[in-house]
Parts: C-alpha cells; structure tokens; sequence
C-alpha cells in the first residue's frame, strides 16, 4: 500500500513538473533568454562586437615573443650564431672553417615590440569595425523585436485554436440535444424520423471539424513550444484569456514618442552606411605611408635556452609607404565607394519599407477594431436567434434544417469573434513592432 501511494506522489510530481503555467508577459520573457533563433543572433552580434579588438593593432603595441633551438652546416648561420653567443675565435676565421663548417647548435630567445605611430588605413579600419560591430548589435535588437512580436501571434493563435475546440465541443454538445429531443418528439408523433437523422448528420459533420481544429491546436502548442525553446514532451497551460485580455499598443493613435527611425533594423543600415563611408576612407589610406617604433632584446646561448651566452637590442623607428601598388589602390577605392552606395540604397529602401509597413498596420489595426465590434454584436445576436429557433421548433413552428442552420451560424459567430478578437491584440503588436517598440 505504502509502495503504491509512493508512486502515485511521484507521479503526480512529474506530471506538476512537467507542466508550465506561462502568462503572455512570461511567454516573452522566457522566448527572449531560450529562443534558439535569437540566441544565434545575439551570438554571432557578440562575435562581431570582437572585431575593433582584432583592429586594435593600428594604435595598440604588437610584442612577440620567440624561442628558438636549432642545429646547422649552413656556413652564414653557423658564423652568425657563434657571433651573437660571442663565441666566435681565431680559428673560426680559416677558409675551411667559414666554407664548411662542422655542425653547431644554437638556441635564441627574442622579444620584439613594434609600436605604430602613424597608421591611417588600421586607424580608419577600427573606426569600420565599430561601426560594423554595432550595427550587428541594433540588429540582434531587432530580432529580438521580431521574437517578442512572433510569442505574442503564436500565444493568441494557441489560444484561439483551443477556443475553437471549445467552441465545438459545445456546439456537439448541442446538436446532441437537438437529436435527442427530435427522437422524443418523434414518439411523439409530432415529427417524423428525419429530423433525428438530420441532426445527427450535422453532429457527424462538426464532429469531423472538432477533430481538425484539435489537431492544430496541438500544432499550435508545439510551435509556440519550439519558440520558447521547450521540448514538445512539456505541457503548456496559458493563463491568459483571450477574451479578456487587453493589450493595446504603445504607438496606437499615433501615440507621441513614437518614431520608426529607431528601429533596430534601420539603425543597422545606418551603422553599416557609416561603415562603409569609413571603407573608403581606408581604401584611401591603404596608398599613404605608415610609421612605426620598433625594439627587440634579444639572448642567444649554445647548449639550452636562456643559458650561458650573450644578448643584445635594438631600437627604431621605420617608414613604410607602397606608393604604387599596380592598380589595386584604385581598384580597392571604387569597390568601397560601391559599397558605399550599395550601403545608402539598402537604408533607403528599409526606411521606405518600415514607412510602409506603420501605414499598413495603422490600417489593419482600425480595422481590426471594427472588425472586433462587429464580430462581437454578431455573436451576441447569433446567440439570440438560436434561443429563438429552438423555441420555434419546441413549438412545431419550424422545421429541425431551420433550428440545425441557426445552430451553425451561432457556432460560426462566435468562432468570427474568437478570430477578430485574435486579430486585434496581434494587430496591436504589429504596429508597436513597425514602429521598433519592442526593439529598444
């Protein structure tokens, strides 16, 4: 007995384990940490941010560090090797020793430093990457902005595909009655055996329906799951209502404040036209000369690295310019005024795009609003005509097809007004989404 109440506790465990309870605002919070699709954005944004660190070495000093072992016959390494451990002698000097020399060892040790002191293409390359890094930045924002507006479609879209089942469940139910009832009438003798097979016919039929739309409402659980980045094995309980939710937009009305410049993907094409006016900066800069400071210590020991031997250093400065590099210069400066351009066309295009796409949901929006009121009378009107029909035909004032009509069109209004009222709260979010809200 005792075995058995155990597992009946740890069953219920895992199966309260296994249930998440999320509201729409839990929904977004948990999709903007999980979801694969924008962990992926935000990675490769982090790895882009890496970039002005990788172009740091056009002001930043460059030390190296080498240690060396080797063992040679090669007459010019064999000579300078003995020179440099300073131990080179008299006997060294004869022909046969400089010409074929036995084999020496040798291990260095060197440390260089080289500081620039004048880069202008690695000056305006750093700037580039910047500029490349944040726009990958503003558009990881935007993801996340798409992420937050597709959670809330798919949350409603669950919860309009269980009311629909719902819906139909209660249809059933009714039609069930309405075949009872023909049956009792039937013995009756106040109707015949038609009505009771009409209405049967009808329940058969919204029974195939109630089969579909339980199908895609598990289809709409698994894709909202996939969002979140849940396994489809976890049960998902939404708590909130779609009847009752009231989640109006933050632009709605033409709202102050409200400007769609401060998308994250205008912002991207914004940083990235910088960037590429910085390109051609540096393709420029690529043909002047640069200047850096230079040092190296340095210790050269015969039998193991760092033992008995000699060092020594140098300092400097040094001028590099490749004033004629074929015709690549001028190659490289048109390919970046190009992408200059190509850069300014894309931003033009993408605002004209989000200009468009605020006019289109101002307009969905209001008509998602009258679509919700005219839904909802409907409904409630639907609901009145059906009481009315099954009095009618309680009273043999008409017919079981009139009662069975009236019946589908009240199971059709209400789903028209589940439906508009899925449409309004996403058309309240595509606007704050057009206008970049959910983006900063």
């Amino acid at each position: 007995m005792n075995i058995a109440i155990f597992l009946l506790m740890a069953g219920l465990q895992v199966a309260a384990r296994d249930t998440v309870r999320l509201s729409l605002a839990d929904a977004i919070d948990r999709a903007l940490e999980a979801n694969p699709t924008l962990q992926a954005q935000r990675a490769s944004a982090r790895a882009r941010e890496q970039l002005p660190l990788q172009a740091s070495q056009a002001f930043l000093p460059t030390l190296t560090l080498d240690v060396q072992g080797m063992r040679t016959t090669d007459p010019v390494a064999a000579f300078g090797l003995k020179l440099r451990q300073e131990n080179f002698a008299q006997e060294d000097l004869t022909l046969d020793a400089l010409n074929r020399p036995d084999a020496y060892p040798g291990f260095n040790a060197i440390a260089a430093v080289q500081l620039p002191l004048l880069a202008p293409e690695g000056l305006f390359g750093f700037a580039a990457a910047r500029r490349a890094a944040r726009a990958e930045r503003a558009g990881a924002h935007r993801a996340a902005g798409a992420t937050r507006f597709f959670v809330i479609q798919a949350y409603w879209g669950s919860q309009l595909a269980a009311r629909r089942v719902a819906a139909l469940d209660t249809a059933l139910e009714a039609v069930r009655g309405h075949v009872e009832q023909a049956r009792a009438m039937r013995e009756q003798g106040l109707v015949t055996g038609l009505d009771a097979r009409l209405a049967s016919l009808k329940a058969s039929e919204i029974e195939v329906q109630r089969l579909a739309a339980d199908a895609q409402a598990r289809n709409a659980l698994s894709a909202l799951r996939a969002m979140l980045g849940l396994p489809d094995s976890v049960e998902l309980s939404l708590s909130d209502s779609l009847a009752g939710a009231t989640v109006p937009s933050t632009c709605a009305g033409g709202a102050e404040g409200c400007s769609f410049s401060d998308r994250g993907d205008l912002v991207a094409y914004q940083h990235g036209v910088e960037a590429a006016r910085l390109g051609v900066k540096k393709a420029w800069a690529s043909q002047l000369p640069s200047i850096a400071a230079f040092g190296t210590a340095a210790h050269y020991s015969k039998d193991a690295p760092f033992g008995e031997g000699s060092g020594d250093w140098t300092i400097g400065v040094g001028l590099s310019w490749r004033p004629f590099q074929g015709l690549a210069g001028p190659g490289a400066v048109r390919a970046a005024k190009a992408e200059q351009e190509s850069a300014e066309a894309k931003r033009e295009a993408a605002e004209r795009q989000a200009e468009l796409e605020v006019l289109q949901a101002t307009r969905m929006l209001d008509a998602a609003r009258e679509a919700a009121d005219v839904a909802a009378r409907a409904a409630h009107e639907a609901q009145v005509a059906l009481e009315q029909a099954r009095l009618r035909y309680r009273t043999g004032a008409a017919p079981i097809t009139e009662l069975l009509d009236v019946q589908a069109a009240a199971t059709q209004a209400t789903l028209s007004a589940l439906s508009a009222r899925r449409d309004l709260l996403v058309a309240h979010a595509a606007l704050d989404l057009a206008y970049g809200v959910f983006d900063r």
